[in-house]
């Protein structure tokens, strides 16, 4: 039986019947899989952002923010009862039954733990962060590690044979269900439960169409060999997605505790506007790239040309927008989600620089894991968490835009150790990544720049909506036009990723 989960130092070669082990059509296939991602995101997108923008003028901020902070746990601990099994069946060299059949159950039980964890955990985490109403929305919400369990391991068989266009069209299916969900509940004024009610309606449905797409019934049995190989390799990944997870989402309970609900609210807007542009412009590169560079953890040079691919072409899609949504924060907001969400832009504006560093750790994390240093990985993200949760105590009492400061300055400052360590192992470094980031970077800080100037003689000439569209016109010519003379080759680039490459 060859069970063996791969562990810090070890190699695996690609499956031949995967048809990447020789020939370079890994590359291909991950452009083709990222591209049915991200056309699927488009939908997502337009979907979950429509249902967010109704439901934000049908719910207060301080509600959002109590479903904000229970999500924080939900987000925690599902990392947790996964156990990073997922991963280690995508990254097997060859799996066999033995291996997927006992990582479904060892994490369907993990899962089980964690959801009565939380269930016992609800009444002193509400009354510890004084929010009563947090313990019922705990408890409804626990059951998402169960539902999500069950589809797991299906889910990563499924991304093993690149299968992300099945993946993507789940996405969108489980999006529809839980948006019709929130929208029915919250016209009939059932508040922070309509939150609640979409999250569980959407994992449920996620779970049910991953078992159609893959229609895998696991064998009844438990290889505890395969089960210490699985865990001692989980436990790195698991404590790394965990910290990064945590790294992020400590910052609305530190708000939560020194600020207010209010704010945490303004907070988790503002990630949501981030999360929607990332959902098309990032995720679909990071979202392949755990498989990508599995298959090619053997040759180097080809795994570090995969990275800044997609980095480059990532880049070029997600900072005009990251950039161009900062400039017109003040009445972009409003004009969305209503005037009641007014204090959010600045906060949207100062996350939004961290645009470049999101896009190269979001591609850079997976490399770790698909080379086998899982521990390296989780010491990486252990002292990161470390610093960012000192930033936010020392920055959290002196209000929302400062914790946010304390935040990215944080990023700037330690990413690129990430990327230093990771040079160890393939070439990457600090320097290469500037040269692939920078005239991406150029041009949409000079396209941002030109709608800041001009902004406020627009809207004192058309009002502020018709200002708003302006605005945003501007932006986009503006980019298109330094795009077509500076960023031809990754112009070319980014059309080949939606034209030319097959699959």
């Amino acid at each position: 039986m060859s069970a063996n989960a791969l562990l810090p130092g070890q190699a695996a070669t690609a499956p031949a019947s995967l048809g990447v082990t020789d020939e370079p059509d890994v590359s291909g296939r991950s452009f083709a899989a990222a591209r049915w991602v991200a056309v699927a995101s488009v939908g997502n997108v337009v979907l979950s952002f429509g249902v967010f923008l109704v439901l934000a003028r049908l719910i207060e901020p301080a509600e959002f923010g109590l479903v904000a902070v229970a999500a924080v746990f939900i987000d925690i601990l599902q990392i947790v009862a996964r156990g990073g099994l997922p991963d280690a069946v995508v990254q097997q060299a060859d799996l066999d039954e033995a291996f997927a059949a006992t990582a479904f159950w060892v994490t369907l039980a993990s899962s089980v733990v964690y959801a009565a964890a939380l269930v016992g955990l609800s009444w002193p985490i509400a009354w510890l962060l004084d929010l009563p109403e947090l313990r019922p929305a705990l408890c409804a919400l626990s059951a998402c590690f169960v539902i999500s369990a069950l589809g797991a391991i299906h889910e990563a068989r499924l991304q093993r044979s690149f299968g992300f266009r099945k993946l993507a069209l789940r996405a969108l299916g489980a999006n529809i269900l839980g948006g019709a969900a929130a929208l029915a509940l919250a016209l009939a004024d059932y508040g922070v439960w309509s939150l609640v009610v979409q999250r569980l309606v959407a994992t449920g449905a996620t779970t049910l169409l991953t078992w159609a797409a893959m229609p895998w019934i696991p064998a009844r049995r438990l290889d505890l060999a395969a089960a210490r190989r699985q865990l001692a390799f989980g436990s790195r990944v698991f404590s790394t997605n965990l910290l990064l997870v945590f790294s992020i989402r400590s910052q609305e309970v530190i708000a939560a505790y020194f600020l207010s609900t209010t704010d945490v609210g303004h907070l988790r807007l503002a990630w949501r506007c981030i999360d929607l542009v990332s959902q098309v412009a990032v995720i679909p590169f990071s979202a392949v790239g755990l498989t990508t560079y599995a298959r090619l953890q053997d040759r180097p040079a080809d795994l570090a040309a995969a990275f800044h691919d997609f980095t480059r072409t990532s880049a070029f899609l997600a900072l005009p927008a990251f950039f161009g949504m900062a400039a017109v924060a003040p009445t972009l907001i409003p004009f969305l989600f209503g005037d009641q969400w007014h204090d959010a832009a600045p906060v949207l504006r100062i996350l939004a620089l961290l645009a470049p560093e999101f896009v190269v750790t979001s591609m850079l994390w997976m490399i770790f894991t698909a080379l086998g240093r899982s521990g390296t990985a989780l010491k990486l993200a252990g002292v990161q968490f470390g610093i960012g949760a000192v930033a936010a105590i020392l920055t959290g009492p002196f209000g929302l835009s400062a914790l946010v400061i304390g935040h990215v300055v944080r990023a700037y400052l330690f990413s690129p150790l990430i990327v230093a360590r990771a040079g160890r192992f393939v070439p990457v470094s600090n320097g290469g990544l500037v040269g692939v980031l920078l005239p991406a970077t150029a041009c949409a800080g000079a396209m941002a720049a030109l709608v800041l100037l001009m902004q406020e003689p627009i809207h004192a000439a058309l009002g502020d909506r018709l200002g708003l569209f302006a605005c945003v016109s501007l932006g986009m010519v503006a980019y298109g036009a330094l795009a077509l003379v500076f960023l031809r080759p990754t112009v070319r680039a980014a059309l080949g990723f939606f034209v030319r490459r097959g699959g």
